[in-house]
Order: structure tokens, then sequence, then C-alpha cells
């Protein structure tokens, strides 16, 4: 454990020395994608809770996944081509790289470097919902936005279906009242011409 919390705080020095967690080169996460992209495990419990959450948030998004390994020797490479893979679809507007709780350990796959620098030169914006709401990983702190929990990233990808109806109905009742406003104006002006005109007799 300290001999990979000291290899942490090693990469996480030079990586921040380079700029990549700076927070100007952090890319904004759109409100309306035309569609998500997640990368995970197939066999994951964040898989079932993000596609939950997507489901009752954004039934109206098509979402994308590209599985990955989240644990082990070769977990860091499958995610890297997993990222890749969803960044060279033009349809994904924003990426979602989650995975459960778990030690830091279970967690290093995340701590990758090449991973680290695959998520801040991918084309779209990422989110990443890695373990706990106190698990930091060097992932998080490159992801365009860092979520405490996979389930909360699948919250900040996009505006929900609820607020865009919201929002719609507000355009409507602006429009009807714009629309009454003008009717009201035509009126007057109508009924200052027929003054004026007086009786054709």
């Amino acid at each position: 454990q300290g001999t990979w919390f000291e290899q942490f705080l090693k990469l996480k020095a030079q990586l921040e020395a380079e700029g990549l967690f700076n927070a100007d080169r952090k890319r904004p996460i759109p409100e309306r994608p035309r569609a998500i992209g997640i990368v995970t495990s197939l066999g994951a419990a964040a898989l079932h809770d993000v596609a939950t959450a997507l489901q009752r948030r954004v039934p109206h998004i098509p979402v994308v996944l590209s599985p990955a390994l989240v644990q082990g020797a070769d977990a860091p490479a499958s995610l890297l081509q997993a990222l890749q893979a969803l960044s060279a679809k033009p349809e994904i507007d924003v990426i979602l790289l989650v995975r459960g709780g778990g030690s830091l350990e279970d967690l290093w796959a995340f701590n990758d470097e090449q991973l680290a620098r695959a998520i801040v030169a991918c084309s779209v914006p990422v989110i990443s919902g890695v373990g706990h709401e106190t698990d930091f990983t060097i992932a998080d702190f490159c992801a365009d936005l860092r979520a405490p929990t996979p389930t909360a990233a699948a919250e900040l990808c996009a505006i929900s279906q609820a607020d865009l109806d919201h929002q719609v109905t507000g355009f409507q009742e602006l429009m009807q009242n714009l629309l009454q406003r003008q009717i009201d104006k035509s009126a007057q002006r109508l009924d200052l011409a027929q003054s004026r005109i007086g009786r054709p007799s």
C-alpha cells in the first residue's frame, strides 16, 4: 500500500507540473449530448447504477457501451482501448468512465499514466465516476469533470428530460404571452384606425 501510494503521489506531481490537471484546460460538459458513451466492465455494479440513472433521467438519449476491464494488470490497456473506441464515434458527445468502490489496489488501473494522457487527449469531454466519494485517482484529476460516484456521473452528463420538459413549458408560456401582447397591440391600432374613419354615411 505504501509503495503504491508513493507511486500515485509521484505521478500526480509529474502530471500536475505538466498542466494536465489545469482547470482552464478542461472542457464544458454538453447539456444536450447526441449520445453518451460509457466505459466500464460488463459485470460491474456501476454499470447497472449508471444505466438505471440514465434511463430515469435521459431516456431519449442513446447510450453506447464500450466494455473494459476495470481491475488487474490488463485493465489499463483495456480502459485505454475502450476510451479510444468511443472517442472515434462522431455521435458521442460525452464519455462516462466509471467503476464502483474498492481498495487502492482495486482502483489502481485508473492511476495509469497512459490512460491519464488519453483522457486529456480525448476528442470529447470525459466524466470520471470512479469509486466512492472519498476515492481519488489520477483519472479523476485528468477528467473534465469528477463525479463522486458512478451514479452521480450519470446525473451530471446531461440535462434531465424533466428539466427539458420544464424549459419547453416555460418557452411555451413566453410565446403565448408575447403573442397575446402582439394581438392586444394590433387590436388597439385597429380601434384607433376605426375611430378615425368615422361613419361611412
